[in-house]
């Protein structure tokens, strides 16, 4: 190895261990919203998963049918397309990421960008997953039985495992993309993690009654339920028109 190959590895190799060699997470100690905000960015950098059907309510083995189809689909994206989409999108500049990955090699190598955009996948349906099973109703229902949301059998993130020799000792280092996930996940409160009817995106509510990601879709949102209900409307009005329907309080009973 000559000299100048010396120096360029051991200036990677600084750099390297400076931005891994710490004992917590860069998700710990954080805010729930602010940890959550990079993965809701990375996952929506995929087409939206499906949203449920309020107007027709749908077999649940219709909505499974249709998230395996929006799975496969997603899962057929080029890699590198994918990569280069991340890097133009703000969570590429965010360390939760960026401290876990070798972008370099992302960018050259298929295999390592096929894992990066699977990645995207299973968090996108998580997230997704959890915000279908956080509905108020689903959760009352369950009470205080615990409420399993989604179960991976299969290694889903970009993990990586290498050795070093550091001052003539020997360093280990394993990340894994998909535990740091879990990390900014745990104790989230889970109607917090929603999924937009209008646009699909996957957003953080910060408060209990926000039911889109912007006030440009929450007003879609709320022209739609309008025009949902403008038939029914339309009905009760020529019903009260008609004096069939009675307006007042029902008297209370003797």
């Amino acid at each position: 190895m000559s000299q100048h190959d010396y120096n360029a590895l051991r200036r990677f190799a600084s750099k390297h261990f400076l931005g891994l060699e710490r004992n917590r997470s860069v998700t710990e100690e954080r805010k729930p919203c602010e940890r959550l905000q990079p993965w809701m960015e990375f996952a929506n950098l995929l087409p939206a998963p499906p949203l449920s059907q309020e107007v027709r309510p749908e077999s649940i083995w219709s909505q499974i049918e249709r998230r395996q189809e929006w799975e496969r689909k997603v899962r057929t994206i080029p890699p590198l397309q994918f990569v280069a989409a991340y890097e133009c999108c703000r969570a590429a500049h965010i360390k939760e990421i960026t401290a876990t990955i070798d972008l370099d090699r992302l960018r050259a190598d298929p295999e390592p960008a096929t894992g990066f955009r699977n990645l995207a996948v299973d968090v996108a349906h998580s997230l997704s997953a959890l915000a279908r099973a956080s509905d108020p109703a689903t959760l009352a229902a369950a009470g205080s039985v615990p409420l399993m949301v989604q179960i991976l059998y299969e290694p889903p993130s970009v993990a990586r495992a290498e050795i070093w020799i550091r001052k003539g000792v020997v360093t280990t280092i394993w990340t894994d993309l998909y535990a740091e996930f879990l990390k900014a996940l745990e104790g989230v409160e889970a109607q917090c993690v929603r999924q937009c009817p209008v646009c699909g995106d996957i957003f953080f509510a910060l408060r209990k009654d926000q039911k889109a990601c912007s006030k440009r879709c929450n007003a879609v949102r709320r022209v739609r339920r309008w025009r949902e209900n403008q038939d029914r409307h339309e009905y009760r009005r020529k019903l009260r028109s008609a004096g069939l329907v009675h307006l007042g309080r029902p008297k209370k009973s003797k």
